[in-house]
């Protein structure tokens, strides 16, 4: 089971013994020992930067978080040693002319550790947990282009149940009221609006899995207790005495499973007054448009009254539809040419229904995980490391290079980079080298490279907390950000753009004219399929003192008595760049504007939840794409339902833009009209982007197979290590091609 403690002596002490040794740096063509692995071929040790804040692909969101993530749960594709997706569940997908539909077909060989088939319908039921209110995932705006899934995420789409108030059966409604009030009134009066879904049986309810016999239940409700309905076998029209209800009962930890639908006998918000819509065209279930009609206005759309009886909040409403067990078709609202690339996302890594209904919070505890990757969960010793072992069950062994990965979550910088240097793990995760280091790394040492990432580094500002778009906008004109590098040493890219990319001066002549820019352009172009799309995004509040005391001046005439004198700024510890920005930042607020600046250091996971929560001011952030698309990868999180909007940044130019985009078809038309949108959030200034990342990556000259790619997603069950690779004639080292 999961033992939280402090992180192992051994990794503590060598640590603390490379520190010493690391201070004269060897006179080899490698940092640090390189230990003879021929006992250990199959076994990497792989230094993490920090503690996963867990391993549930439907809640997880860091970067911490993905590799050991995708390790042990397979997706409909995988990534490849480029970063790309391939086949994996799925073998192959079609996609409709219209660009709305995308259908998977998976083979019959994926498996669970506990011996189950995996099928499409584990698919869907991620896409329900990603989306479903209970779940409060980040992720929900992962899924945001299925129909209807954002409306899902908060409640607010319903089937109709019978024919009522000139609904008919099967209608899919938006939600507009909950007797008499809206939902922003119902948040105000801090509670929630009675819920319809919400059901009570008049005799104690055993949750089992579907169909099984009450001896073989895992939990027991007691009579008149609170469930929520999730879902409904069979047709939800035409429920019968074999209908079974997946139920959510919130108690504790909580635990999902199903009953039989007739042992909900009691309704207690039937009588709720629903004030509904149909959703327009464009959001219904099985219903294919013209580009005509995708362009014309929605109809006309009575609000109309209805009980609570005849509605009810299922999946049926999204567009997703089981065709058979290894079929699974996804609906969009709007064309999403970029949907196959998140294929490989955890979005979209099914996770097993059995485990997760029975320990919805701890289900990922090696006592209760049940796996679908390469890799299985051995053990997990929190603050320490992460074990993980070939999975017998995986239905691809040839691809398995590996029998064991050992993840040392280690999220001091120095600690990691010194255990390397020990022979203590073969490869770091990347950027996981301290600043100080890199200038004397850098050209230095073979095991030693700077590789361009998919990502942007940039702080966070609370509009609720600041709400003055004049001082948002003081703050990031003070900063100039073209002598982060010069303490950095990584070779990162200054900007004041949002949208990553690559320096438009060191482009090639072709991708100037694909980019449409000339070499003295100045900032980053986002190069998204090479020789055809090419984006630039707008100029962001580059360094500009003048205009920063300016911005400021308009703030306090503003704000008045509420002008803020000073500020406060939260990183996270154990990172030596984190701790030398913030100083920066500190020192250029101070200087440029009179703002004095208190910093504050926390723990990686206290930090993520404080930002996460809003308990913040001003905080430090990065954004990794995965894979070269503003739209689907970088704006969405400024959407003002973006559950990963810690900003809380919310504004209707913004969302009106966004709109814009969604019903074209042409990328290069969708990119004009994604540029504006963009523009609209970098002048309003929720965050200020510092810098367009690079990879500081370093592994043992004996790995294999653990390439660096642009989203930073090796697939890590495929290295090995090669202890022969001192034969090798290549010029590095290792064998010859």
């Amino acid at each position: 089971m999961t033992v939280p403690r402090a992180r192992s002596t051994t990794a503590a002490a060598l640590a603390a013994a490379a520190l010493a040794c690391a201070c004269g740096l060897p006179d080899t063509e490698y940092f640090g020992q390189v230990p003879d692995v021929s006992d250990r071929p199959r076994h990497l040790r792989f230094c993490n930067s920090g503690e996963p804040e867990g391993l549930d692909p439907a809640t997880v969101s860091s970067t911490t978080a993905m590799k050991p993530v995708y390790a042990l749960f397979d997706g409909l594709t995988d990534y490849d040693q480029n970063g790309l997706p391939e086949p994996s569940l799925a073998t192959h997908w079609d996609v409709s002319d219209d660009v709305r539909r995308f259908t998977f077909h998976l083979h019959d060989k994926g498996r669970w550790s506990n011996g189950r088939p995996i099928t499409a319908h584990d698919v869907r039921y991620q896409v329900i947990r990603v989306l479903h209110p209970s779940t409060a995932s980040v992720n929900a705006d992962g899924l945001e282009p299925l129909k209807n899934a954002l409306l899902y995420n908060r409640g607010a789409a319903r089937m109709v149940l019978r024919d009522t108030a000139g609904l008919r059966a099967g209608d899919v409604v938006e939600v507009l009221a909950v007797d008499g009030k809206t939902a922003a009134a119902w948040n105000a009066a801090d509670t929630s609006p009675p819920d319809a879904n919400v059901r009570r049986g008049s005799a104690p309810l055993a949750l089992r899995d579907l169909g099984a016999p009450v001896a073989d239940a895992y939990a027991t409700v007691p009579a008149g207790a609170d469930v929520t309905i999730v879902e409904l076998s069979g047709d939800p029209l035409r429920p019968g005495r074999d209908t079974w209800a997946y139920v959510h009962f919130n108690r504790g930890d909580g635990v999902y499973g199903w009953v039989p639908y007739a042992e909900l006998d009691v309704a207690p918000h039937a009588g709720v007054t629903y004030r509904v819509r149909v959703v327009a065209p464009r959001h219904t279930p099985g219903v294919a448009l013209t580009q005509a009609q995708l362009e014309t206005p929605d109809p006309p759309r009575p609000a109309v009254d209805v009980a609570g009886a005849d509605v009810l909040m299922l999946p049926e409403v999204l567009g997703v539809r089981v065709l058979d067990d290894h079929t699974i078709a996804f609906e969009t609202t709007h064309p999403t040419p970029w949907f196959v690339s998140i294929s490989n996302n955890r979005v979209l890594r099914p996770t097993p229904r059995e485990a997760v209904s029975r320990w919805p919070r701890r289900w990922t505890d090696v006592a209760h995980i049940v796996t679908s990757g390469p890799m299985r969960l051995v053990a997990w010793r929190q603050r320490d490391r992460i074990e993980l072992a070939r999975s017998p069950t995986y239905w691809n062994q040839d691809e398995v290079k590996l029998d064991r990965l050992t993840i040392f979550a280690m999220d001091d910088q120095s600690a990691a980079t010194n255990f390397y240097f020990t022979g203590g793990c073969d490869a770091l995760t990347a950027n996981h080298v301290p600043a100080s280091y890199v200038r004397k790394l850098k050209g230095r040492y073979k095991d030693f490279e700077i590789n361009p990432y998919l990502g942007i580094y940039m702080t966070i500002t609370h509009t609720e907390v600041f709400p003055s778009r004049h001082f948002r906008r003081a703050l990031a004109y003070a900063i100039d950000r073209t002598q982060i590098p010069k303490f950095l040493h990584g070779g990162q890219v200054p900007t004041a753009q949002f949208t990553p990319g690559v320096p438009i001066a060191q482009l090639s002549d072709a991708d100037l004219a694909l980019c449409g820019v000339t070499r003295d352009t100045p900032g980053v172009a986002m190069l998204m399929i090479t020789g055809e799309l090419c984006y630039v995004p707008p100029p962001g509040l580059d360094f500009d003192p003048e205009k920063a005391r300016a911005e400021l001046e308009l703030a306090r005439q503003e704000l008045g008595d509420a002008f803020p004198s000073s500020i406060t700024f939260k990183f996270n510890q154990g990172n030596e760049g984190h701790k030398l920005i913030a100083e920066y930042l500190q020192a250029q607020w101070q200087q440029v504007l009179g703002i004095s600046v208190t910093l504050e250091v926390q723990e990686w996971k206290t930090f993520l939840s404080d930002t996460k929560g809003g308990r913040y001011q001003t905080a430090r952030f990065g954004w990794i794409g995965n894979f070269p698309d503003a739209e689907a990868e970088f704006l969405p999180m400024f959407q003002c339902d973006s559950p990963n909007n810690r900003a809380r940044w919310c504004n209707p130019a913004f969302e009106a833009a966004m709109a814009e985009v969604k019903p074209i078809r042409d990328r290069k038309a969708r990119l004009v009209k994604l540029r504006e949108a963009e523009r609209i959030m970098i002048e309003d200034a929720p965050i200020i982007p510092l810098y367009v990342y690079v990879q500081l990556n370093m592994q043992k000259p004996y790995v294999r197979d653990l390439s660096p790619n642009f989203p930073d997603q090796p697939p890590l069950h495929e290295a090995w290590l090669d202890p022969t690779w001192r034969q090798g004639d290549g010029p590095d080292g290792r064998p010859a091609p």
